[in-house]
């Protein structure tokens, strides 16, 4: 046994080299160790809470952390040990890699401390935070109230997650306090408009006809051609019924001058029996017109007219028992000039009207001339009024003309010419688009130079009136009195009276309905009392396109008289095409 040797003593056969060796290793060493724990706790920490969940896992599936102040087992080395399983988050890509400091964050421990927790010592893997690391880990604040619904729906969806395995993907509840629509950004830069820029509008009538253009004047033509069966082809008290082959021909021209104007007209129908009684019946009329502004408050108008009609088989003055019917033909001009001064108005119009009749035949080859009959009627009439307002004129007119016979003694020995005379007040109508035309009653006399016959005379009713309630409806109202001669021995002649109104409604741009009421009344001068007659008619056409239509109507006329021969009735039924330009 050796003896023993106090410390400051050299061992013997050495010295104190090897022991100061040893000792200024283990001071490198613990120098090396406390330089990397001060470089780690300079190393910003992780923002936000770290969940319970995620640590729990973390001591799950890794060994116990060893207390880094206790000294590693004697013969290992000081910087070997129990290695522990690196961190993995939740959501791969959370962390950057090869971070050692941010995974002793997770572990609990605060960078910014510069001491360590200790093992508990009962063997478990629970973490004590110390109070400084509670600090340094900042809890979320409260959030306003108006989150509850939010929380709400978060806890419903944790509920709906564990219930069904699957996460619900209900509608998103904008809330427009928290977060408003955005507003649309107004532009600085906007784009200027052309200077010419063409509008394109829809056509207001797209199956109105189009018209034929020569320069400033345009022709619309139409022809309408069909099947007419009737139960009295030629109208007479006696007729019987037959199936009408019918056409008709109307063209209209008119003109587009700036300042004056002008139009022409053209109406002709043909009836021709396909089957049943003999008829062939032509009506042909034709009128032209012009409007010459003569100055600012000038005006000059003409209107001449030719129309080839028969004779009424209801009239008084037509043949017993012809075969046909007589043919009457009518040619008339008249030239009107006015001018307005102020809010007074002043008219003159002169009017010449020449009637020739035509032959009637009988069955037997016995032909009567009616040359006797052959007139001209000539007239000149004065208008003034003043302007109520501009849609309301008041005037009040006087007529005064001759008929004059070609033959100053007709066959029977009378004397039928003689001066007529009229009376008439009435308004003229300008309302705009709803209301156009003139409408006058007065008082009407035609004298006779035959003492043996007396004068006719009775009231007048005249006016053409124009009336459009609405959009796509059109009422026209026309009103006439006439004076017709007599050729029977002691007869003066009649007094006629005539009312039509006709209606005109477009349903659709390719459907128009029509519908026209006439009435009449004639005053025999020759103690035969009132004629009274009434027709109506309704139809529709419908147009395929703006060439071709189809025509539909109805129609039925009777006359009521004292008289057998004068009493006529009818109904028929017409159906056809129309073309038109």
């Amino acid at each position: 046994m050796h003896p023993r040797h106090s410390c400051s003593e050299a061992p013997p056969g050495g010295s104190f080299r090897p022991a100061i060796n040893i000792c200024l290793v283990a001071v490198l060493l613990s120098g090396c160790l406390l330089g990397a724990q001060a470089l780690a706790q300079q190393t910003t920490p992780l923002r936000g809470a770290v969940q319970e969940n995620v640590l729990q896992a973390q001591s799950d599936n890794s060994r116990p952390l060893l207390n880094q102040n206790t000294s590693p087992p004697a013969g290992l080395p000081p910087d070997s040990g129990i290695p522990s399983n690196p961190y993995e988050p939740v959501s791969p890509g959370a962390l950057p890699p090869g971070n050692d400091s941010g995974d002793l964050e997770l572990r609990g421990l605060p960078l910014d401390s510069g001491s360590l927790p200790s093992d508990s010592g009962d063997g478990s893997d629970t973490i004590t935070v110390p109070p400084k690391a509670e600090e340094a880990l900042p809890l979320p604040a409260e959030r306003p109230a108006r989150d509850a619904p939010m929380r709400a729906n978060r806890n419903q969806v944790t509920l709906d997650e564990q219930s069904t395995g699957s996460i619900p993907n209900p509608p998103i509840e904008q809330n427009r306090e928290a977060n408003p629509p955005a507003a649309r950004a107004e532009r600085d830069n906007l784009p200027e408009s052309a200077i010419e820029r063409r509008v394109l509008r829809p056509d207001p009538e797209p199956f109105a006809p189009l018209g034929i253009r020569a320069g400033t004047v345009t022709l619309r033509p139409s022809i309408s051609t069909g099947l007419r069966a009737t139960t009295n082809a030629d109208g007479t008290s006696d007729g019987s019924g037959a199936l009408l082959s019918e056409t008709r021909l109307r063209a209209r021209a008119t003109t587009d001058w700036s300042r004056h104007s002008a139009w022409l007209d053209f109406d002709g129908l043909y009836d021709k029996s396909i089957s049943g009684e003999e008829y062939s019946a032509p009506n042909v009329a034709l009128r032209s017109g012009f409007q010459l502004d003569l100055g600012e408050r000038t005006t000059l108008k003409g209107e001449a007219g030719y129309r080839y009609r028969q004779e009424d088989p209801s009239a008084p003055t037509t043949i017993v028992g012809t075969s046909n019917r007589p043919a009457v033909q009518d040619l008339d001009a008249n030239l009107a000039l006015r001018h307005e001064f102020g809010r007074f108005f002043a008219a003159l119009r002169g009017s010449v009207i020449h009637t020739t009749y035509g032959n009637a035949e009988f069955s037997d080859g016995t032909v009567i001339s009616q040359k006797d009959r052959n007139n001209t009627f000539a007239s000149i009439a004065l208008r003034g009024g003043f302007e109520m307002s501009p849609a309301i004129k008041p005037f009040a007119e006087v007529e005064i003309g001759k008929l004059m016979y070609d033959e100053a003694v007709d066959d029977n020995g009378f004397r039928r010419s003689g001066m007529r005379t009229g009376l008439r007040s009435g308004v003229e109508l300008d309302i705009t688009e709803k209301i156009a035309g003139e409408l006058a009653l007065g008082y009407l006399r035609q004298d006779i130079e035959d003492d043996r016959l007396n004068a006719v005379d009775g009231l007048s009713v005249d006016g053409a009136i124009k009336w459009s309630p609405q959009r796509g409806t059109d009422v026209n109202i026309g009103l006439l009195t006439r004076i017709d001669g007599a050729t029977a021995p002691g007869d003066s002649g009649s007094i006629f009276y005539e009312g039509t109104v006709g209606v005109t409604r477009q349903v659709r741009s390719n459907l128009d309905f029509n519908a026209t009421l006439i009435a009449s009344l004639r005053d025999n001068k020759d103690g035969t009392g009132w004629d009274k007659g009434f027709g109506a008619e309704i139809g529709a056409t419908y147009w395929f396109n703006r060439f071709f239509g189809l025509d539909i109507s109805a129609r039925h006329e009777f006359t009521r008289s004292e008289v057998d021969t004068r009493r006529t009735q009818e109904t028929s039924i017409f159906m056809g095409l129309t073309l038109q330009r």
